[in-house]
């Protein structure tokens, strides 16, 4: 699959910046199945509509290829590569002083 691939390579090349090696989740792995299962059956649908030659088969093909190009789109979507940037400075201490005063009053 080359989604997959460039998938793992996006993810590899976000271990490198950050000097980790790093791994799909469970969640992630789940999702990049259903995404490589999606586009399986995407290829087969058009395979049909390509070697239909009945209008309707054609348009409930043509609704069905809609649907599974919406719906690899919205996985993909869930399938994250990047790490989320560090906080500021400026969020740890701010939170470090929400801590405190919640520590403080529950105390």
């Amino acid at each position: 699959m080359a989604v997959l691939a460039e998938l793992d390579a996006e993810l590899a090349d976000a271990g490198e910046l950050s000097g980790q090696r790093l791994e799909w989740t469970a969640a992630e792995a789940a999702v990049r199945e259903l995404i490589a299962c999606e586009i399986d059956r995407k290829t087969d649908i058009e395979q049909m509509y390509r070697e239909s030659d009945d209008a309707k088969t054609r348009v409930k093909l043509s609704a069905e290829l809609r649907l599974l190009e919406a719906s690899a789109a919205r996985l993909l979507k869930q399938v994250k590569t990047k790490l989320p940037e560090p906080t500021s400075r400026r969020s740890q201490k701010a939170a470090r002083a929400a801590r405190t005063r919640w520590e403080r009053d529950g105390a």
